[in-house]
């Protein structure tokens, strides 16, 4: 039948890449279509790394140094796709891709590519596309608004997957909220503002401690490898706003479970974002969320339903929703059961099952 090779470049703290660790978690290896997994550069968590080896499935690290151009690096992955008899590549992100439609000079496979955030394919000029046309033969767009952009590019055999969390692992830390004081606010993303929105948030924040709000907010998550300036940025923006006692910066954390267990409201302050996984995260923990009106979050979010919108960008906004949400602590609590409901259909068990779908169709198809 042969296997199915899950390649990604780095394992560091993200969103695609716990996405990844979630799905490998959920296959059971020997029973479902045998799965391989490939990181390729020399950026990984130890943590992650451990959680992804003990899947059981194979997992291979080839420790690319990034940038590095050693023919080695694509000898070593021909020779893991030679040994387990891999006919379809699922790329999860660019750099990945660049490595499967090399391979596939070398051998004939399928290759799937999963389109993670919107704007992507919109960045991609005249030569990036033609290339992807030719070499990638299956896309997969995880929410509405990221398959309207490749539908407008033409992208062909275009699935749209909406991602999963493992519920079950959620489930087990939800409880009921109870807006004490202080309040506590939860922001779990990578260290981006750029996109991310944090210096939104922390504006939001400095704006309720001047309406005599007792506030404190956590930010979970890491800035890109490399970049040792934007956290100073956000450090520094906190003192400029008289609230560094109120804000923390939880760097590296591989749990979200317990800081979200330990919130009052999540909120997602994105500029831009192709889906927000961490709702889903936040909802099955019996969270109430607020999120910025963009594509992704638009998608998941009934307004006053299952969640609260805010304009995009505005801080004032954003701190009014928080204040109206703290005012009126049943609707808040409807709105996290409605919520708990709604996210049942977001399983990483419905996930995968769609991907198998997916890999049979396109094994087929070869």
């Amino acid at each position: 039948m042969g296997c199915v090779l899950q390649l990604i470049s780095s394992l560091t703290v993200g969103g695609s890449e716990r996405l990844l660790i979630n799905f490998a978690a959920s296959c059971t290896p020997g029973e479902d279509i045998p799965q391989v997994f490939v990181v390729i550069n020399d950026f990984f968590h130890p943590d992650l790394a451990a959680e992804l080896s003990a899947t059981g499935h194979p997992v291979y690290f080839l420790k690319r140094p990034p940038g590095n151009r050693n023919p080695r690096v694509i000898l070593s992955l021909l020779n893991i796709i030679r040994r387990h008899d891999i006919r379809i590549i699922h790329a999860h992100d660019s750099g990945a891709k660049h490595f499967a439609m090399l391979s596939k000079l070398y051998r004939p496979m399928s290759v799937g590519y999963t389109i993670h955030n919107t704007g992507l394919v919109n960045a991609w000029d005249r030569v990036k596309l033609r290339l992807h046309q030719r070499f990638v033969d299956w896309n997969i767009a995880i929410s509405a608004a990221v398959e309207r952009e490749c539908e407008a590019v033409k992208l062909k055999r275009l699935f749209k997957v909406h991602n999963g969390i493992p519920l079950a692992t959620f489930d087990r830390v939800a409880r009921q909220r109870r807006f004490g004081s202080p309040l506590r606010l939860i922001n779990v993303a990578r260290i981006y503002p750029k996109q991310k929105g944090q210096d939104i948030l922390i504006k939001a924040v400095s704006l309720c401690a001047a309406r005599g709000l007792d506030i404190r907010c956590d930010f979970v998550g890491s800035p890109p490898a490399g970049d040792e300036s934007t956290l100073l940025s956000l450090k520094a923006q906190a003192i400029a706003e008289n609230v560094a006692d109120r804000i923390r910066f939880l760097c590296g954390r591989t749990d979200v479970c317990r800081p979200l267990d330990e919130a009052d409201i999540f909120v997602l302050p994105s500029r831009f974002e192709g889906f927000g996984l961490v709702l889903l995260e936040a909802m099955a923990v019996g969270l109430p969320v607020i999120a910025a009106d963009v594509d992704g979050p638009a998608e998941l979010l009934v307004d006053g339903s299952n969640g609260i919108k805010f304009k995009v960008g505005s801080a004032e906004d954003l701190a009014d929703k928080i204040a109206a949400l703290v005012a009126q602590p049943e609707l808040a609590a409807k709105i996290a059961r409605t919520a708990k409901d709604f996210v049942t259909e977001f399983d990483i068990a419905n996930m995968r099952d769609q991907y198998f779908g997916i890999y049979g169709q396109m094994m087929k198809a070869s």
